[in-house]
C-alpha cells in the first residue's frame, strides 16, 4: 500500500476537526456508489444535484455525509470490504505504472489520496477523487474477467509502421467528446491488448469485430493503432 500521512492533520489548526479514518471514506465512496448505481457528478459549480433537472445528488456529496454526518449504520460490511478493494486494486495499479512510465498529474492526485490514512473535510479535492474511484475499479474489474476469458499474452500485434487486420473483442468504449470520437480497449483473439480511435458508433462492450489498422506504438503490453477501419 501507498503510505502517504498529509502532515495538516498533525497540527493544533484540525484538532477541532472530525477525523475520518481511510477505511471509512473508502466504504463511503462505496455507498456513494450503490446508492447512485453509477459514478455521478454535478455538471454546476456549486450544485450538489447533478443537473438542473437531474436532482440526484453527486457521489461526493453522498459520500462526504456518510463520512461526517453520522450515516455510520448506512455502511454495510460490503462497504467497507468493497471500499478496500477498490483502495488496493488503485495502490497496486499506480505502483506498477511508477515502474514503467511518469505518472500523470491526475495519478499523481491520485497516489496522493490513496495513501492517506485519515481525512477531515478540509480534504474537498482528494474526497472528490477517491468518490470516482469506485466506478473506475468496477470498470476495471469488468475489463479483467474478459481479458481472462481471452486469456492475455506478453507482447504486440505487429511491428510499428506496419497495415494489419486483427479480430478483437472490444472490452471497453469511452466517448471523447473533445475530437467527437470513441476510445476503444479491446482484446485480439490471441491475447493482445490493443487501444485506438474510433468513430462510428457500431460497436459495443463484448463485440468481437475485425478491424484494420497500422501500428503507432507500443507502450505497457499494449499496441496502439490508429486509422483503424472495420476489415470488410
Amino acid at each position: 500500500m501507498l503510505s502517504y500521512v498529509k502532515p495538516s492533520k498533525m497540527t493544533a489548526k484540525v484538532q477541532d476537526l472530525t477525523i475520518v479514518p481511510a477505511s471509512k471514506a473508502w466504504a463511503a465512496a462505496a455507498y456513494a456508489q450503490r446508492v447512485n448505481g453509477e459514478y455521478l457528478k454535478p455538471e454546476r459549480s456549486g450544485y450538489q444535484t447533478v443537473a438542473e433537472d437531474d436532482d440526484r445528488v453527486a457521489n461526493r456529496f453522498i459520500m462526504q455525509k456518510a463520512m461526517f454526518y453520522n450515516l455510520q449504520p448506512e455502511l454495510s460490511e460490503e462497504d467497507y470490504l468493497h471500499g478496500q478493494a477498490a483502495r488496493d486494486h488503485h495502490s497496486k495499479k499506480l505502483m506498477m505504472a511508477t515502474f514503467k512510465r511518469e505518472l500523470s498529474d491526475f495519478e499523481r492526485t491520485l497516489s496522493r489520496a490513496v495513501g492517506m490514512e485519515c481525512f477531515t473535510e478540509t480534504d474537498r479535492y482528494e474526497i472528490a477523487v477517491i468518490a470516482s474511484q469506485i466506478a473506475s475499479y468496477e470498470r476495471d474489474m469488468s475489463e479483467q474477467k474478459m481479458v481472462d476469458s481471452v486469456g492475455e499474452q506478453m507482447g504486440y500485434v505487429a511491428d510499428v509502421g506496419s497495415r494489419v487486420e486483427f479480430t478483437a473483442t472490444v472490452i471497453r468504449r469511452d466517448y471523447n467528446f473533445n475530437y467527437n470520437t470513441y476510445r476503444v480497449r479491446a482484446i485480439t483473439k490471441d491475447g493482445y491488448r490493443i487501444q485506438f480511435y474510433y468513430r462510428h458508433d457500431d460497436i459495443r462492450n463484448g463485440d468481437t469485430v475485425q478491424f484494420k489498422g497500422t501500428v503507432k506504438k507500443h507502450l505497457d503490453n499494449t499496441t496502439y493503432f490508429n486509422r483503424v477501419t472495420k476489415a470488410k
